[in-house]
């Protein structure tokens, strides 16, 4: 069996995931495509849910319990191009910090996760998109 070292430790814990969505959140209001869908957003409650859900998924906590696609169903103006910004940034919050199985695993989910979104929204296939089979 062979055994990878990593620079950065891979996401092990509600904490870490909590540096990820923190980092991700950060600065988010002054993105100049994706901060007016945060402008109202309730930052003391929306932080929380946002660490539980990602834990419910990478960890299987059970911590979540919502509906994540309702509130993007009732964004105005959202497009296709929004959601390949979003994975971007959420990409890049992911590496800044962490590597590993589990980090790899939080961004497939996450791509996963902006896939039936877009498809739930009738956005799916109107950009472009460089997919590589």
């Amino acid at each position: 069996m062979s055994s990878v070292t990593h620079a950065k430790p891979d996401v092990q814990s509600s904490a870490d995931i909590e540096v990820i969505v923190r980092n991700f959140y950060g600065d988010i209001a002054e993105d100049p495509n994706l901060g007016r869908f945060f402008a109202d957003v309730d930052w003391d409650a929306h932080l929380p849910k946002m660490i539980s859900f990602w834990s419910s998924i990478l960890f299987h906590t059970g911590e979540y319990h919502g509906r994540p696609f309702d509130p993007h169903a009732r964004l105005q103006g959202l497009e296709a191009a929004n959601f390949d910004q979003w994975l971007a940034r959420f990409s890049t919050s992911v590496d800044r910090h962490f590597e590993g199985e589990a980090a790899d695993r939080m961004k497939h989910k996450a791509e996963q996760i902006a896939t039936v979104f877009q498809v739930k929204l009738g956005l799916w296939g109107i950009v472009d998109r460089d997919v590589t089979p």
